[in-house]
Order: structure tokens, then sequence, then C-alpha cells
């Protein structure tokens, strides 16, 4: 069983869906205006304490032991996990290989799981809970994947925005993360291109 998210903070996401959507979005690359407001991204995870704070917020580790305090070796396996994670969603869905930043990653995670009587399996990664705490994010990649809902979750391609969000669409196709903002957007841009040539 995965630990708990914060699935109220985006309603209709699949069980572990939330905390992929959220960890990806700890990068927030957008940049521009939305209805008056001037985006501006920003890191979620600029520092150890903000990791741990992180993943506090989430559920996923608990305690306050000096093994529960994340350290800068986490932030960087942390970054790379979330770099991994944002590379592989930049890609389409149908095959086409977008701006080419992306592809296959691997994330260097080894798991062990305790199956016990009564209370299931239990995940844990070597004897650090912060990085058992990571491990519960590419657990929650793995799950999306068997229950299929991992291919409605995709970053909008717009340069300056980049969110990953999913895909509630019946059809599963969307394209932009928001079609009233980005996609507008885009055919906006398209429509001037097309007018000055």
């Amino acid at each position: 069983m995965l630990p708990p998210t914060r699935a109220e903070d985006v309603e209709g996401l699949p069980e572990g869906i939330a905390l992929l959507h959220h960890f990806a979005n700890t990068e927030d690359r957008r940049g521009f205006v939305a209805h008056g407001r001037r985006l501006t991204g920003h890191d979620a995870l600029a520092t150890p304490g903000d990791l741990e704070r992180w993943l506090r917020d989430h559920h996923l580790l608990v305690g306050d032991t000096p093994d529960t305090r994340a350290r800068q070796g986490h932030l960087t396996r942390a970054r790379e996990l979330r770099t991994a994670l944002r590379a592989v969603l930049r890609q389409d869905p149908e095959g086409d290989e977008g701006d080419g930043q992306g592809g296959d990653a691997v994330v260097g995670y080894s798991f062990h799981v305790t199956l016990t009587a009564g209370h299931g399996a239990h995940l844990t990664i070597a004897a650090d809970p912060v990085d058992t705490a990571l491990a519960h994010i590419v657990m929650s990649a793995l799950t999306a994947t068997v229950n299929g809902t991992w291919h409605r979750l995709r970053m909008c391609p717009a340069p300056d925005c980049q969110w990953v969000f999913y895909d509630n669409s019946r059809p599963g196709r969307a394209k932009w993360c928001s079609p009233q903002l980005c996609g507008n957007r885009a055919k906006t841009q398209a429509y001037r291109r097309r007018r000055s040539t």
C-alpha cells in the first residue's frame, strides 16, 4: 500500500498519481501571465530542509531523529529522480520525441519488500528513512504503470510552462495543461506566425 498523498489538492487523481504530480511540479518552470498574474517559476526543493519538509508534508517521512533529517546527498538524489521523471513525461505518449531532451530514464534504487501476514507489503530501501521516502515516489510510478494511469500523466509542451498534469479527458489525448491558457496561447502564437509570413 502506498503512503497517503495530498490528493485533495488535485481532485480526481488516482492513488499515487497525486504524489507524482506534486513531486514533478516541485520544479515550476511557468513563466507567463495568467489572469493578470505573472507566474514565475521556482524550485520548491532548493535546500535539504525544503526536501525534508516536502516529504513530511506528503506523509513520506515521519519521526524526528537524526536519521530522518534530509542531507545534501538526499537532495541530489531527489533532484535526479525529479529530473528523470520530468524527462520521461516530456515525451509525447504517441511516440513523438518532442524536444529531444527526454527519453528513457534510469533511476538507481534497490527495493526490499517485506510481506507480512495481515499487513501486506512494506517497502524499505537500505536503512535510510529519507531514501525510503524517495523510493515510495519511484514505487508510485511503478504502480501507475501497472494500474494503467501512467499514460495520462503528461507535461505541458508549452516551453514557458512545462507543468505536469493528469489528463482527465474521456479520450485521454489532452495536450495542454489548460486549453484555455496554454492551448490558446499556442494557437495565438501559431496564428501570428502564419500572418507574418
